[in-house]
């Protein structure tokens, strides 16, 4: 039986989560998309494939929900997934599970927290542990022993080699690679491509091969 479920956003981050919803579904009945909420209706209903899902309203459609509802944050941004989180987690009755989609090969002894998002063909190997709300985009590997923390991103096609630790509300940017037993601290950004060969501080950004601090991150 599915389970109905209700999106946030209607960026390009929302209507790409649709679609790996419906390749899911394609394959095991798993996700009723109920609509989407907003801070605004000018995107009206959206259509993603063949498919209409409807605006049900701004953030206080679901702060006025009395019943138990899932809901998936669909942000890329660290920073504003976690905005959103921490103002929809005053409603006890929202609920937000871990939705892992279509393709992914993840070790059974995962821990996660809750509001992960586990995007179509990545990879997710032994012993790892994340926190809440994180978001692995498609294509993106952690191998083992890693560590990933609250609201951190992967974009697409991140590679972390294993027992690698990645702070809370970091971003890394597409194809970043780092390698083994590194550490990236709080709210680090990394530019496309990156290869990370050494530990990162907190709050910083870098880029590079490899990749090198290039400026503080404004917090």
């Amino acid at each position: 039986m599915k389970q109905k479920l209700i999106l946030t956003g209607a960026g390009g981050c929302m209507r790409e989560l649709l679609w790996q919803i419906q390749e899911l579904n394609n394959v095991q009945e798993t996700w009723e998309i109920l609509g989407y909420v907003d801070i605004s209706d000018q995107y009206g209903d959206v259509h993603v494939g063949e498919r209409v899902y409807p605006y049900l309203g701004t953030d206080q459609f679901l702060l006025d929900q009395t019943e138990d509802t899932n809901v998936i944050i669909c942000a890329g941004s660290s920073a504003l997934r976690k905005k959103i989180a921490g103002k929809l987690l005053v409603n006890p009755h929202l609920k937000f599970p871990n939705v892992i989609l279509s393709d992914t090969r993840i070790c059974p002894d995962v821990v996660m927290g809750q509001g992960n998002v586990i995007s179509m063909d990545c990879r997710v190997s032994t012993n790892v542990c994340m926190g809440d709300f994180v978001f692995l985009n498609m294509g993106s590997i952690v191998c083992h022993d890693g560590r990933l923390g609250d609201y951190v991103t992967l974009s697409p096609d991140v590679r972390l080699a294993g027992n690698v630790t990645v702070g809370d509300e970091s971003e890394l940017g597409m194809g970043t690679r780092v390698i083994q037993g590194k550490r990236i601290g709080n709210q680090v950004i990394t530019g496309a491509g990156s290869v990370v060969v050494r530990d990162l501080p907190d709050a910083c950004t870098a880029m590079g091969v490899p990749a090198q601090v290039r400026m503080p991150k404004t917090v």
